[in-house]
């Protein structure tokens, strides 16, 4: 697929520009990583000979074709290439990896990218950009896209040691919270969205989303649901004051390295709370208690003195949520579990390590079979779950989106799934498809307004 195309072509660039900065222009390592991007958007150009990737608020197209997955998925690289001054890019093949080079060079503030006239130009299709017309979806992808970016600029203030300011989180927040309230089932779907590179932020961004709607769910006010997703979408920000090799490690952590860990809640509880102004106060508390249990146990340890104390009701809710989408992601050092995996997880831990209030009804708002889920049905097509239906009782929506040898369908189909006809649960990684590639078309369809 052509958006799988683009998607490796952004990592290829992250990845020169990174190695550039790094080790310079002339090592062994950065120059491989240059012909990488060249030999990538060559695969991009295919057969035309030219293609053009543009950039309009958060947004990707290529060639004037919408690409609704990947702008949320290199959303990163995508802000980098805006601020400086990255519109558009033309590919023209065979792409010089010299070109791409430079390209990379500008991104890290080492150039000033390409020559005109080269394989690789910058900025030379207005024409194109102004015949694009805006997704029906693109709403609540931009506001995926600018908590992400929320996130971004305070880690960037802890990383300088500097204090955070909360009032980008706060606009985030409330952007997210109007669309889950507009488009509940395009929110969901954006959750399925994960990130190697990134991945505390999309994680973060993913449990603010559920944890928003469980919270509208439990019946909070609107003041208190911005502070829950305040919590919630900066609960896991202190992990930018522990090292990426911790982080990363594929194997079991030492005693030391388990003991950086644990001090992220306090790292991020601390930060938000010099920030706060009065009445914020519980986004810092998500954020130190989001790793205790609800039986008392885990970490921070609590005093004797604090024993006796609950969780705040927040935390308790942000705790399952948490859960869930950490272990819905690939880590590198276990695999995902499917969703319905685990919301039997959560099912089991209830009582022990969290509200077994939360989990039921967070089982109740997703359903038995949570949107992104694929399920192999009886006459072997794949069927992705978009939404729970209206009635909790009642079947969730779902579309076919690949036949019974596993070739996705140009045209999916929307059904409502027989519980009788599920054979099996499917990983996304089997057939290659990434669930949010669909989001624009079933949104523009109207299937995800409620």
């Amino acid at each position: 697929m052509k958006e799988a195309s683009v998607g490796i072509l952004l990592t290829a660039l992250r990845r020169a520009s990174s190695h550039r900065s790094l080790y310079g222009a002339t090592h062994h390592l950065t120059e491989s990583a240059d012909i990488a991007v060249a030999r990538a958007a060559d695969q991009v150009v295919g057969l035309a000979r030219r293609a053009v990737v543009i950039l309009i608020d958060d947004t990707l197209y290529l060639d004037g074709r919408l690409l609704a997955a990947t702008s949320v998925s290199c959303n990163g690289i995508i802000r980098t290439l805006q601020d400086h001054g990255v519109e558009s890019i033309a590919f023209e093949a065979p792409v010089d990896a010299g070109d791409c080079g430079k390209l990379a060079a500008l991104i890290c503030g080492r150039g000033d990218g390409p020559s005109p006239g080269s394989t690789v130009t910058l900025n030379a299709d207005e024409r194109i950009q102004e015949e694009v017309a805006p997704s029906s979806s693109e709403l609540v992808r931009s506001a995926y896209a600018g908590s992400l970016q929320a996130l971004r600029v305070i880690g960037d203030s802890l990383r300088r040691g500097t204090g955070i300011d909360l009032a980008q989180s706060t606009s985030a927040v409330k952007t997210l919270l109007g669309q889950l309230v507009s488009q509940p089932g395009a929110a969901f779907l954006l959750t399925t969205m994960k990130s190697h590179h990134e991945y505390t932020f999309y994680h973060s961004v993913n449990t603010a989303i559920h944890s928003l709607a469980l919270g509208r769910l439990a019946g909070l006010d609107k003041e208190d649901q911005l502070l829950l997703g305040m919590g919630a979408l900066l609960h896991d920000i202190g992990k930018i004051g522990v090292s990426a090799e911790i982080l990363q490690k594929p194997g079991p952590l030492s005693e030391s390295e388990w003991v950086e860990i644990k001090r992220h809640p306090q790292i991020g509880g601390e930060a938000i709370l010099a920030a706060s102004n009065q009445g914020q106060e519980a986004a810092a508390i998500v954020a130190f208690e989001h790793h205790l249990r609800f039986d008392g146990s885990g970490y921070p340890a609590r005093s004797r003195r604090h024993l006796s104390k609950p969780m705040h009701f927040f935390s308790r809710l942000v705790a399952v949520t948490d859960t869930y989408d950490a272990l819905t992601t690939r880590r590198s050092y276990r695999r995902a579990e499917t969703p319905v995996r685990a919301l039997s997880v959560l099912l089991t831990s209830a009582g022990t390590a969290h509200d077994p209030d939360f989990v039921h009804a967070f089982i109740r708002m997703l359903g038995i079979y949570p949107p992104g889920t694929l399920l192999e049905l009886a006459n072997g097509n794949i069927a992705m779950v978009t939404h729970p239906s209206d009635h909790p009782q009642a079947p969730p929506f779902a579309m076919v989106v690949a036949d019974s040898v596993g070739s996705l369908l140009a045209d999916p189909e929307l059904i409502v799934l027989d519980k009788t006809d599920i054979v099996d649960q499917v990983s996304p990684a089997r057939i290659g498809v990434d669930p949010t590639v669909l989001l624009d078309w079933i949104s523009e369809h109207g299937l995800l307004a409620s």
